[in-house]
């Protein structure tokens, strides 16, 4: 099995983080521009990812499709592994990370199942959930695929946020 969790820190208005990280169950490669922390234990890992998240204290947590899988899943596997701190993830010290399941309707995408995730103190933004641009001079994004997709959103591969593959 393969996780990964990876964060980049920007400071607002700045193009390039200041903090690039890559979080790693057993090893990987060298990553350039990243510090990769490799762990043998996945509850460790966890942990040190969250330890991370709290000490640099960000404003907005953003990704693509965090709200539908990355952070449910990291919520599960670390109440799995009993990382009972792990959902610590707010600036209020003692409140937990909620997931609340939810159905959404709407004309143009129909009925599906979302999660509200509220982490106190900080702004989820899933940039799967932005809706196209509706301007007909906007250039619609050519890929769902992550990387694409927030390149086209913030003019660069990705942001404040996380990744789990």
């Amino acid at each position: 099995m393969s996780l990964n969790a990876s964060f980049s820190l920007y400071l607002q208005g700045q193009k390039t983080p200041i903090v690039k990280n890559v979080f790693t169950l057993d090893t990987c490669a060298p990553i350039s521009g990243a510090e990769v922390h490799s762990f043998e234990d996945e509850r460790a890992m966890l942990q040190a990812w969250r330890d991370f998240v709290v000490a640099s204290d960000p404003d907005i947590i953003t990704g693509y499709n965090i709200v539908g899988f990355d952070i449910p899943y990291l919520v599960d596997r670390a109440r799995a592994l009993k990382c009972d701190a792990f959902p610590l993830l707010g600036r209020i010290a003692a409140n937990r990370t909620r997931i609340k399941k939810q159905k959404v309707s709407s004309a143009q995408m129909g009925t599906r199942e979302t999660n509200e995730i509220t982490i106190e103190g900080r702004v989820i933004f899933d940039v799967l959930q932005v809706p196209p641009p509706r301007s007909p001079r906007a250039h619609p994004t050519p890929s769902t695929e992550r990387s694409s997709t927030c390149c086209n959103t913030w003019g660069r591969e990705s942001t404040v946020g996380w990744v789990v593959g």
